[in-house]
């Protein structure tokens, strides 16, 4: 395990002292927040969700998470607004799905107009602390408004290179043992400092944050945001801990190592530009073993948590709920990792809340409901109140079962933007639609290259997948996770599209309702050279991608043409 980084001086100091704001009243808000994201996290690998692990049955992959189902309310059919982390976490934060909040892509930030869920509880008089592990909730996007306390537990820059000179001594070390000739110091720096993202085990600095955080604020009411990265790839639980990832795979005869799983090429190439799958069966089962035990260190850390709410005295008083941002594939649309599809597999997520003095213990919610809904959720569960703006809404009459309750519709966007000529660039968006049974997928591009630092919105026309398909259609109650389209002659599909451009009508008309800043606004701060290298190294900008690529000033987004 890596080293815990103390808290920053400052940081310790301040989450140390008694709240300036006193005790709370009888108006004060009646429960404490804590919301939990574990990033990278499938529904289908957990145990409130039924899974067990492949080579290990016995052990249980997530029992602190299957202790709070047991005790709280469990959403079956939860779907975030998209495979990556920085649009899903906005929409976690705001109650706003992808296309109304406008981050869909690096480089911009969310408007400072909108309303985030710190900012509300601020408002409430809570005391509001966040503590993070993943590059794309740095507080340029937006992610820090209305946090008391907002703070990394990545690896801090300072010793991020001590860490790389190590793992250059230790190299060289083997290399001399092996008689083997030295290496090349500024190759083995690029290639360390590859590695470093990889490496970094941050649950232990995310808990040393959170659990000094509750036991300084208890006696107040609180808003607690905790993010766990670690499950996210590549998929290193040995290094979390020894013996761990041979635990949920203890027959394993091979010799392939999960822990550079995703850039390996001994698991896929590409032709075409396409994906093609080289990697057998019995291998990526293994790897996935190991994203199990990577699952089960995160549940692992959850737990210590929960501890400390019970430890406290606390928890009867605390609403906690955990979700994840996106999930990852593993082959099964013929790619793995994620930001590139919006299958079930990447989309739809957990969700698992108790709340206290709610007799509903082992509740099963099967009503679709969106990361959207979760922050009007926590809000009107703490305060009986609304999130201004918010386009989701709370998921109460769905867990007590009020039959007025009307069926929602989720919507999901992922947007990829590509170089067009000098200074010109295109964007291709795919938007999904999802009721309680059936999915609609589309394509949407721009007609016209966008400029770089141009102000009129971009504008986009439906366009078709390849083979010249205008939707994927699928009934997930024979077909859950969407591998067979249907065809257009299907006696729903009309209704389907109808459904879909009525729910595409509303959220147009809910986004022109709000007020936009100047774009100037919405850019986020100039990347870092540190920051370029560290998306990099996660897969999420190519190795080619410049600097100043890599900090572009592109239009908003119009409003999506209705489906036809």
């Amino acid at each position: 395990m890596l080293p815990s980084r103390p808290l920053a001086p400052l940081v310790l100091a301040a989450i140390l002292l008694p709240c300036c704001g006193g005790q709370p009243s009888d108006e004060s808000p009646r429960l404490n927040v804590v919301l939990i994201s574990m990033d990278s996290v499938r529904q289908d690998r957990l145990g409130p969700y039924g899974h067990k692990p492949e080579f290990a049955p016995e052990i249980a992959i997530t029992p602190h998470l299957d202790a709070l189902a047991t005790e709280g309310v469990v959403f079956d059919s939860a779907w975030t607004t998209t495979s990556w982390t920085l649009p899903s976490h906005m929409s976690m934060m705001t109650g706003l799905p992808d296309s109304t909040h406008g981050v869909v892509h690096d480089y911009v930030r969310m408007d400072p107009l909108r309303v985030t869920l710190a900012e509300h509880f601020s408002t409430a008089g809570y005391t509001t602390a966040g503590f993070y592990s993943g590059p794309y909730l740095d507080p340029k996007y937006g992610f820090g408004e209305g946090f008391t306390f907002y703070e990394s537990g990545m690896m801090p820059e300072a010793e991020r290179e001590t860490w790389i000179r190590r793992r250059i001594d230790e190299l060289e070390t083997e290399r001399r043992t092996q008689g083997r000739p030295p290496g090349n110091p500024q190759q083995d720096f690029t290639n360390m400092r590859d590695r470093l993202s990889h490496e970094d085990i941050t649950s232990p600095r995310i808990n040393e944050f959170g659990l000094n955080f509750l036991d300084a604020h208890a006696g107040e009411p609180f808003f607690l945001f905790l993010h766990y990265f670690d499950a996210h790839y590549d998929h290193i639980p040995e290094k979390m801990e020894p013996g761990l990832g041979k635990k949920f795979d203890p027959e394993y005869q091979g010799n392939f190592s999960p822990d550079r799983w995703y850039f390996s090429p001994e698991v896929r190439t590409f032709a075409n530009g396409r994906p093609q799958r080289v990697i057998g069966d019995r291998d990526l089962r293994h790897i996935l073993a190991w994203y199990d035990a990577e699952i089960h260190w995160v549940d692992r850390h959850v737990g210590q948590v929960l501890a400390k709410l019970d430890e406290l005295g606390i928890a009867d008083q605390t609403i906690v709920a955990v979700v994840s941002d996106h999930g990852d594939e593993f082959f099964e649309h013929g790619n793995i990792g994620h930001r590139t599809t919006l299958f079930p597999e990447v989309l739809q997520v957990p969700w698992v809340m108790k709340v206290p003095g709610e007799a509903r213990a082992g509740t099963r919610v099967p009503d679709v409901v969106r990361l959207y809904d979760l922050a009007p959720t926590l809000v009107d569960y703490a305060l009986g109140d609304t999130l201004s703006g918010a386009e989701g809404g709370s998921a109460r009459p769905y867990v007590e079962q009020r039959f007025s309750a009307v069926p929602r519709e989720a919507l999901g966007h992922l947007s990829n933007i590509g170089p067009a000529g000098n200074g010109l660039f295109r964007a291709q968006t795919q938007e999904v639609w999802r009721d309680g049974r059936y999915s609609l997928h589309r394509m949407l591009g721009t007609p016209q290259p966008m400029r770089n630092g141009q102000t009129d919105p971009a504008k986009f026309q439906q366009s078709m997948f390849p083979g010249g398909v205008p939707y994927f259609f699928f009934d997930r109650t024979n077909d859950p996770f969407e591998q067979s389209p249907l065809p257009r002659d299907h006696p729903e599909f009309a209704q389907a599209v109808e459904r879909f451009r009525l729910s595409v009508t509303a959220n147009r008309q809910h986004r022109q309702s709000l007020a936009e800043s100047p774009l100037d606004r919405i850019y986020p701060k100039a990347m870092t050279e540190e920051e370029r290298r560290t998306l990099i190294d996660l897969g999420y900008l190519d190795p080619s991608t410049t600097l100043v690529e890599a900090q572009l000033r592109l239009p908003r987004f119009a409003p999506y043409p209705l489906p036809r």
